[in-house]
């Protein structure tokens, strides 16, 4: 089921669609169906061009922001912070021979600053499919180099939706239900959501820039097709396509 999500929503993503806009466009061209073969190579060449400028990007993740950020008072209201994986790299460092990458690693930041300002319990949740536990790697980072202590560890977790399913089955011993929730600020609105839904009360702690100020404005090379946009556009789009399935 997790290899088909993943498959599913690759077909539906550029640049897959694109690429099967335009066989239908060459199929439609044989059968002599012109207007049919020109419509889908255009909205493929545009599409292909939406999705590769900064613009976009910019704008979708934006999208993704709903909350401003909350004070540590807030915070110091909750009853444990729980942490969302993120993944895992085979890894050349001396430390071990697998390594937290940088999406989940500024987690773990903003986790152990988190509980130093408040001295909440964490909770780590994550799994890979290969069957390491992201939790473990990840508890294990945290305490070397960010000296900051994990109480609970779920490690079966591989979806968003398991993280909240599991979390709540470890917390609901100790009758905890006000969270402190730790991931990326494309991924919260999801994240909160699930959580939500198992019955926590969320804090969002939400790692990244926030809305893009004014101020900065616009340039020509925001709507220069460029190699970063593309994946930029893409995890904004797979965030909003995950929400609206898990609203559904």
């Amino acid at each position: 089921m997790y290899l088909l999500t993943k498959l599913i929503t690759a077909l539906i993503l550029p640049p897959f669609n694109v690429l099967i806009l335009w066989i239908f466009s060459l199929l439609f061209a044989r059968k002599q169906y012109k207007k049919l073969s020109l419509i889908c190579s255009v909205l493929g060449i545009t599409m292909l061009y939406v999705f590769s400028i900064p613009y976009t990007a910019q704008k979708l993740q934006d999208s993704l922001v709903k909350e401003p950020p909350l004070s540590l008072a807030d915070y110091k209201t909750a009853q444990a912070i729980v942490v969302l994986g993120g993944g895992l790299r085979d890894s050349n460092e001396l430390f071990g021979p697998l390594a937290v990458p940088a999406i989940p690693l500024e987690r773990l930041r903003y986790a152990a600053y988190l509980h130093q300002q408040t001295q909440l319990p964490i909770l780590i949740t994550g799994a890979s499919p290969n069957g390491n536990s992201e939790a473990k790697i990840m508890a294990k980072e945290l305490q070397d180099f960010f000296h900051t202590p994990t109480q609970w560890l779920e490690e079966k977790a591989q979806t968003t939706i398991q993280n909240a399913q599991f979390t709540r089955t470890l917390l609901e011993k100790a009758h905890i239900q006000r969270i402190i929730l730790v991931t990326n600020q494309w991924h919260m609105q999801r994240a909160k959501f699930l959580f939500e839904k198992q019955g926590f009360r969320v804090l969002p702690a939400s790692v990244g820039n926030g809305i893009t100020p004014e101020s900065y404005g616009l340039t020509l090379m925001h709507f220069i097709p460029q190699a970063s946009a593309m994946p930029a556009n893409m995890q904004a789009l797979k965030e909003w396509l995950g929400y609206w399935k898990a609203k559904f």
